[in-house]
């Protein structure tokens, strides 16, 4: 099922043989719900498909679920937005687009610090580089944000089931965040390939946040059914509880810790990418996203914004958030009422 799937979406989006690849959360990645993995074989990174790569859902003691699939694409999302950033950059064009996975367009709208083009060729590659990582960083962030809200409006990853059973669980966006911070340690290791350091990064990260046994993940998840999701099988899950904490409100994402699993352990807060750098240099950066969903015109009725124009992430993402986590607490609400 799955090996079908993947040839669907293949097919559709942006394509592009340099783009980062779409892996399957631990959710989705198997009908017969979630997939728990040993957190000391997950095989060697690879950002083309490789089947020595292994994937699943562990549990940490300070970063609670971690869904190793989501960690990995969202570095390999950091890893191709930088290296589209700093071919721009290194060009000086003053505005690009590109796509990721998700069939939807982002367009780059750059400023350059004066004196500029004063500078050494070693120089403006030098700071280039910097730039560009943090800038793939906050691009990738941006787009995985997106990929929680539109399959949470019915976006379907496979072209053919809607993907928002899933969508917002508790591990997706603090995974998410992590690997974006992975992926750009990984472009600043000068001595290790990418997918070399990003095996060695992705362990220590895990060994960091106290990553447990795999008995102790499923333990956690027995703690959470019934509270936090229902059913087994992927088609059935009823998710109860979503965790739309994507940083917009403080900066930082902060995990779920399961009640009772490791007891005394402290979440620890991830922060999210920003623009900070880019600014310090002299950068102006403003990102746009045209949307080429067929979910679009929901999202845009939900913040009353005209259906020819295009989002602005930084204005529009807050807004688009409130309505969902306002759509989620009165449907929790409900739920208890009943």
């Amino acid at each position: 099922m799955v090996v079908i799937l993947s040839v669907v979406v293949l097919l559709g989006g942006c394509s592009g043989t340099d783009k980062p690849r779409m892996r399957f959360g631990a959710f989705f990645g198997s009908p017969l719900g979630m997939e728990f993995t040993n957190p000391a074989r997950l095989g060697t990174h690879h950002f083309e498909f490789s089947l020595s790569e292994t994937n699943g859902m562990v549990y940490t003691s300070k970063g609670g679920f971690i869904d190793i699939a989501h960690m990995r694409e969202a570095a390999d999302r950091t890893v191709y937005l930088r290296n589209v950033a700093y071919r721009n950059l290194i060009g000086k064009n003053t505005r690009f687009s590109f796509c990721v996975i998700e069939p939807s367009r982002y367009w780059v709208k750059l400023s350059y610090p004066r004196g500029w083009d004063d500078l050494s060729e070693e120089e403006r590659e030098t700071i280039a580089n910097e730039v560009s990582i943090r800038l793939g960083q906050y691009l990738a962030h941006t787009s995985l944000i997106w990929h929680e809200i539109v399959t949470w409006y019915g976006f379907a990853s496979s072209g053919i089931f809607s993907d928002r059973i899933s969508s917002f669980s508790w591990e997706d966006t603090y995974s998410d965040v992590v690997g974006t911070w992975l992926g750009a340690e990984a472009l600043r290791d000068q001595r290790r390939p990418y997918d070399e350091a990003m095996t060695r990064l992705l362990y220590h990260k895990l060994k960091e946040l106290d990553v447990q046994p795999p008995r102790v993940a499923r333990k956690a998840a027995k703690r959470i059914k019934g509270q936090w999701y229902t059913g087994g099988l992927y088609f059935f899950v009823d998710m109860k509880r979503r965790n739309c904490d994507v940083g917009l409100d403080d900066n930082s994402i902060t995990p779920w810790l399961v009640p009772g699993i490791c007891p005394d352990a402290v979440p620890q807060s991830c922060p999210v990418p920003d623009l900070a750098l880019l600014c310090e240099y002299g950068f102006n950066v403003e990102v746009e996203l045209e949307p080429q969903v067929l979910e679009k015109g929901k999202i845009y009725h939900a913040i009353g914004l005209a259906g020819d124009g295009h989002m602005r992430p930084q204005m529009d993402f807050p807004r688009i958030m409130a309505q969902i986590e306002d759509r989620e607490s009165r449907r929790v609400v409900s739920a208890a009422g009943g």
